[in-house]
């Protein structure tokens, strides 16, 4: 298995389960809560580290209450948290997510006040403990920094970047990875109706990286630099349990496919699988069981 770095964000969680989502100025009584550590770096470092992988989360901590059970849930885990900064007299992130039985979505408000990481404490790290890369595109200064002495640091090692949203600069930043993943949202969110139409307007901005596009029930694609693409279907389960996570899952899923060197068909469908499990159960625990 290899030695996987994840980068990026580490939350605490508070899930309301609901029949339905609720109008505005509605009161609503939830079906269940639950507490839990989120975060899409952390999600999907958890994820790898249940496929057998060796991880490291790499992000600011808090010294609160809830970054304990950050802490925790992780290390539990087996994933390696020693190159975190700690940041004292901060709180730990926190997203409210409400959960809709009925459609099968969540919609998450978000509160940080905790310090992003620096590329300092990027540098701190010895790029060939590692045979993957993976970094949530945020705080993107310090992100740039942190591609480029990368780049003059690695040997081989592949590079994945998670464009979750569209954050200024961000998009200068995509030819210093090997895989960039885009979500639906943001494809509609910058006008574009479909995943083909994206990507032809993005493949100058992106290199020779390859570009997947996630598409909730109608799966995913992949494109190549040479114009090639790639699709996979969906796998639902039998019932929509939990969605929260399931972008993070597939991402771990990828991760895991390329990292073994599978060709990109096998491991879109691979991700997409591993999703679909994802969304079928709470959580991320032994989603490598029926692998």
């Amino acid at each position: 298995m290899a030695a996987i770095l994840c980068t990026g964000n580490a939350t605490l969680d508070i899930v309301h389960t609901v029949a339905q989502y609720p109008a505005e100025d509605e009161e609503l009584r939830a079906l269940a809560q639950r507490v839990a550590r989120g975060g899409n770096a952390a999600n999907t470092a958890a994820v790898l580290a249940g496929l057998g992988h060796a991880v490291t989360f790499l992000g600011t901590l808090a010294d609160d209450p809830p970054a304990g059970i950050i802490r925790a849930d992780l290390k539990r885990r087996g994933i390696h948290l020693d190159a975190c900064p700690l940041v004292t007299g901060s709180a730990s992130p926190l997203s409210c997510i409400t959960v809709s039985r009925e459609r099968g979505t969540r919609t998450i408000v978000h509160h940080r006040d905790l310090p992003e990481l620096g590329a300092a404490d990027f540098r701190a790290l010895d790029p060939a403990a590692f045979d993957w890369f993976h970094f949530e595109g945020r705080n993107v200064p310090a992100l740039g920094e942190m591609l480029k002495t990368l780049h003059r640091a690695r040997v081989d090692q592949p590079i994945s970047l998670e464009m979750e949203k569209d954050r200024a600069g961000l998009e200068a930043l995509l030819p210093l990875a090997d895989v960039v993943i885009v979500p639906r949202a943001l494809v509609r969110q910058r006008g574009f109706a479909t995943a083909e139409a994206f990507a032809a307007a993005l493949r100058p901005a992106l290199g020779d990286a390859l570009l997947v596009v996630t598409w909730g029930e109608a799966g995913a694609f992949a494109f190549l630099p040479d114009g090639t693409r790639h699709t996979a279907p969906a796998f639902p389960p039998p019932r929509v349990v939990d969605t929260v996570g399931a972008g993070d899952t597939f991402i771990a899923g990828l991760i895991d496919a390329l990292a073994a060197g599978r060709p990109v068909p096998l491991a879109l469908e691979a991700a997409c699988r591993l999703a679909g499990r994802k969304v079928g159960q709470e959580g991320f625990d032994h989603l490598a069981d029926t692998v």
